[in-house]
């Protein structure tokens, strides 16, 4: 996401420009002009990702060749930005030239197509005279002050929401096609427990060499395959021992490129021999796998071999909810490769896993939802005195990243994160799919 900072000279884009990237590298002084070129810088607002341009001052009136080029370099800065953060002096109030500047703002979007465009208003410290800044045609405008570092909350919360609604609704075809892109699923676990053999029978040809004995998968393998006219990239991997049982150069080297494959799959299903089931090394595996922000699948395979497949099923889930509280809900599956059972459901799980794991939730509902499980339930004191959850958005997706932004920030207990992610997977349905969230300090964290 890219945002450029317009406005007439002196205004103060530059030090709003150092401020958001947290770092003095726009040159600033009193007078006018001193920025000539765009400048660009990428920064972190508290998780979302962003680059910065800054910009020189637009002169609708000059006809010298210098204002010419430097009014040109703010019209490429808006054409390549998502969005535009137009900065006016709310000192002096609206200006001639400011007034020229939003028109002229208006007919480059008409040319470049449609952009949004926050009204800053800067140098607010102290009070500032009325004024009726939405004449601009850019509504009230939010009030800040770039040198003293105030209203920047407010700020990046109208960038998070710019974020999480215009590029959800600019984008939503794209990312609808990405949950319809070729979903990459991985068939990892121990050595043995049937893990080609699986494939072969979900693609109803022996296509990869199987046997008795363990080890004779080495190469990862990727196989084409369409279930209910989704495409998928299935993946056959070699088997993962403890690291302290390689002893082969072969093997070592078959484990790291399935690890590389791993970290390139969406879905990774831990493929486990019912009768010794989710063992020390399947449990390394899934972690590694959820590490990696990945959907995991348990797969019971040989369950054809026991008598009471779904006794060990249940006592499997439960033992999964102990090693794995931190992901509720994982998927635990019975199959059987050799009698081509059970199957089809591992596709019809990850087909669903990978939409929620696609889940984009816009900033207004998600707020609503955050103030009521606060109220519900709110954060502990600290010596005393109160952590004050602010706000919440979605930085995010695959897997779907939340940041909360909070005072006192560092003292918020993890089990309150916890609460939080459990009440996230209950009110938007994200079971069984890994979710992060992360907590940031309500001021700005770059002031130095």
């Amino acid at each position: 996401m890219k945002i450029s900072i317009i406005g007439r000279p002196n205004v103060g884009k530059s030090t709003l420009f150092n401020r958001l990237v947290g770092s003095k590298l726009a040159i600033v002084g009193n007078e006018s002009g001193v920025t000539r070129d765009r400048k660009y810088a990428d920064a972190d607002l508290f998780g979302l990702k962003v680059k910065i341009l800054d910009t020189p001052g637009i002169d609708p009136f000059s006809k010298t060749a210098l204002s010419i080029g430097m009014n040109e370099q703010s019209f490429s800065a808006m054409k390549e930005s998502d969005l535009v953060l137009f900065v006016i002096d709310a000192v002096e109030g609206v200006t001639e030239y400011d007034k020229a500047i939003s028109n002229w703002i208006r007919s480059v979007f008409k040319k470049i197509g449609i952009r949004s465009v926050i009204l800053v208003k800067n140098k607010c410290e102290n009070e500032v005279p009325y004024e009726n800044f939405r004449t601009l045609g850019f509504g009230e405008g939010l009030a800040i002050s770039a040198e003293h570092n105030l209203g920047f909350d407010d700020l990046y919360s109208v960038i998070h929401e710019h974020y999480n609604t215009q590029n959800l609704s600019e984008n939503l075809a794209n990312e609808k096609s990405s949950v319809q892109d070729i979903i990459k699923i991985a068939i990892v676990g121990r050595p043995n427990v049937g893990k080609s053999t699986m494939i072969n029978a979900i693609i109803g040809e022996n296509r990869l060499l199987t046997g008795e004995e363990a080890g004779i998968t080495r190469d990862a393998i990727s196989i084409e395959y369409q279930f209910k006219n989704r495409k998928f990239a299935i993946i056959d991997t070699a088997g993962q021992r403890k690291r302290s049982k390689v002893d082969e150069k072969i093997e070592s080297t078959a484990v790291l490129d399935a690890w590389r494959y791993i970290k390139q799959a969406n879905v990774v299903v831990v493929v486990m021999d019912i009768c010794n089931p989710l063992e020390k090394q399947d449990v390394t595996i899934a972690r590694k796998a959820f590490d990696e922000g990945k959907i995991i699948i348990f797969a019971l395979n040989k369950s054809d071999t026991v008598s009471n497949p779904e006794k060990i099923l249940k006592e499997i889930e439960k033992r999964a909810i102990k090693e794995f509280a931190q992901l509720p809900g994982i998927k635990c599956l019975l199959v059987s490769a050799k009698e081509k059972k059970g199957l089809a459901r591992i596709f019809n799980v990850a087909i669903k896993l990978v939409e929620n794991w696609s889940t984009r939730i816009s900033t207004s509902q998600l707020n609503k939802w955050f103030s009521e499980v606060i109220a519900h339930n709110p954060p502990p004191l600290v010596n005393g005195m109160p952590i004050k959850l602010k706000y919440i958005s979605q930085t995010n997706i695959k897997p779907p990243t939340f940041v909360v932004f909070a005072n006192r920030a560092e003292h918020l207990p993890l089990s309150y994160e916890r609460y939080l992610l459990n009440q996230l997977r209950i009110s938007f349905e994200l079971s069984g799919i890994p979710l992060r969230i992360f907590v940031r300090q309500r001021e700005n964290p770059l002031v130095k």
